[in-house]
């Protein structure tokens, strides 16, 4: 039993079992550069599969393939229009996941680029703008 500090308010408010798998789960599909490229176009745009593959230079299979992964997960989903399938995130809920993780990456990156760079010796230091300064 821990001295420290009341932690059984704590262990109750934690994730459920099954949702902490879920989620996991969720961010396992999120893994692949060939999804999240999918996912970019997606999220910028309804489109069928013989579109999304040449936009990204992949055969129609293999983003098939993909697109089934995500289907699964929830990601996006499908719309038939005749003989045509096309494909959009699925929800709000999607896109925001998405774009958050654009956000926080883009930020990390710059964060990384300005405390990795050291300035000359003689060179003057000039402030770096980043995203929430503009």
């Amino acid at each position: 039993m821990s001295t420290c500090s009341d932690i059984q308010k704590l262990k109750a408010t934690l994730f459920e079992t099954h949702l902490v798998a879920d989620l996991a789960d969720t961010f396992k599909v999120l893994g692949d550069a060939t999804r999240v490229r999918i996912l970019d176009v997606l999220s910028r745009q309804e489109l069928c599969v013989g579109d999304i593959a040449e936009v990204l230079g992949l055969s129609e299979s293999a983003v098939s393939h993909q697109l089934r992964l995500l289907r699964s997960a929830r990601l996006v989903r499908q719309r038939r229009a005749g003989q045509q399938m096309f494909y959009a995130l699925d929800d709000h809920h999607v896109i925001r996941l998405f774009a958050q993780a654009h956000e926080h990456v883009r930020e990390r990156n710059a964060d990384v680029t300005t405390t990795t760079s050291r300035p000359m010796a003689d060179a003057p230091v000039e402030p770096v703008a980043d995203e929430r300064t503009r």
